[in-house]
């Protein structure tokens, strides 16, 4: 069985779920997950019972049965591959190609469980519980009550972790419109992005991807690549120039052997332009090495590669984890190429991410995703400014078990 049409949406009861899956999608609809959420209320008290329903239709296809059963064999070995690398250490190529040839132990799950894993994470959430006095006032602000001051709107953002002057900034604008628009509503139209989806996301056809060392450009990379070649079902190119760790290259490489994607080493335009020739791809992506911000002279490859390639998106990486400093200096040295988006990595390992909107804020440049964490292709989202905003305002958590 395959799923040919799949809603997500919410109701007040099981028969109203079932009822509006009917009406939506006709009646072959079934109920694929049934979650109970409470939502709405006021410090904690009179929240209501409700449900974030999947449903869809159901359709035999034994060819598309035995495409899923290699898919998900091919995302398990894509998960363990990306924990091997987790802890900080490179594996060698025999473990490398062992992984990605050793489909053995593969677990066994539905492909509704497969759709449910990927979009787990764009469910519905709880409020932060660990201040019952500051979720009480985060709830007033969320319903867009008029029973609160300009100083407990900046007193709530600073415990955020926003820098001062911006929570300062935030709350004189927000107070006069605090009537018509929640908290949240406000600060996401503060928040550029480049699209809605992952195709629009990446910004074109050929996307480079440029960071420091060690932001995670191969593992997104990665992501991205299994979720067009996967999900999209798109002819996806791997270009990789990282000539100086060869272990890099072997990684990628083998990534693009489990996702059964092209891939090429390229050093020169020559060879950029012979790859590109050589394959009719779809996307491209192209995985450079990671370099230290402060080191100009490697930095120039970047550029070489630029011309060479003229891509049509380039995606600057950085670490929701550093201070801000280091993070306006990786903006300010790497605009030795004209990037056009930022890629906000490793969210899941943050306790604030009121720097993130002080940089988007400042430095004006769209953002197209964030990642959060290993999972093969759950932790990667489109950035969405709801959905950023209420991330930064602790009205959203970035998984149910957190």
């Amino acid at each position: 069985m395959r799923v040919v049409k799949q809603i997500i949406y919410e109701a007040d009861t099981e028969q109203e779920a079932f009822e509006k899956a009917r009406k939506k999608l006709g009646p072959e609809a079934v109920v694929l997950s049934s979650i109970p959420v409470k939502r709405g209320g006021f410090l904690r008290l009179f929240k209501k019972r409700k449900y974030i329903v999947t449903a869809g239709i159901l359709e035999e296809e034994e060819n598309h049965k035995n495409f899923e059963q290699e898919k998900r064999d091919r995302l398990i070995a894509f998960q363990k591959l990306l924990e091997s690398t987790s802890a900080g250490s490179e594996p060698g190529e025999d473990d490398l190609w062992r992984l990605a040839n050793n489909f053995s132990d593969a677990i066994e799950f539905s492909e509704v469980a497969v759709d449910l894993l990927r979009d787990s994470c764009k469910m519905g959430q709880e409020l932060d519980d660990k201040n019952t006095e500051t979720e009480g006032l985060f709830a007033v602000l969320a319903k867009g009550s008029n029973d609160i001051s300009e100083n407990q709107i900046c007193e709530l953002l600073l415990q955020r972790g926003f820098d001062p002057l911006i929570a300062m900034e935030t709350a004189r604008d927000y107070f006069p419109t605090k009537d018509d628009k929640k908290l949240d509503e406000f600060v996401a139209e503060s928040i550029p992005v480049v699209g809605n989806d992952f195709i629009s996301a990446l910004g074109g056809k050929k996307a480079m991807f440029i960071g420091p060392t060690g932001v995670g450009k191969t593992t997104t990379i990665a992501k991205l690549a299994a979720i067009f070649a996967l999900w999209h079902q798109k002819k996806v190119l791997l270009l990789g120039a990282d000539t100086y760790r060869i272990a890099a290259v072997e990684q990628l490489r083998t990534y693009a052997s489990i996702l059964e994607v092209p891939m090429e080493v390229v050093s020169s335009s020559s060879e950029i332009e012979k790859a590109l020739n050589k394959h009719n791809a779809e996307i491209i992506l192209v995985d450079l090495p990671g370099r230290s911000q402060r080191d100009i002279v490697r930095l120039e490859e970047y550029r070489k590669v630029y011309d060479a390639l003229c891509p049509d998106c380039v995606h600057l990486l950085i670490a929701a984890n550093v201070s801000y400093p280091t993070m306006v200096d990786v903006v300010e040295k790497l605009k030795i190429v004209p990037y056009d988006a930022i890629i906000f990595t490793k969210v899941d390992e943050t306790t604030s991410l009121g720097d993130l909107f002080r940089l988007t804020k400042t430095c004006k440049v769209p953002l197209s995703y964030i990642t959060t964490g290993q999972d093969v292709p759950r932790d990667i989202e489109v950035a969405s400014p709801n959905r950023i905003a209420r991330l930064a305002l602790g009205l959203e958590r970035l998984c149910d078990n957190e």
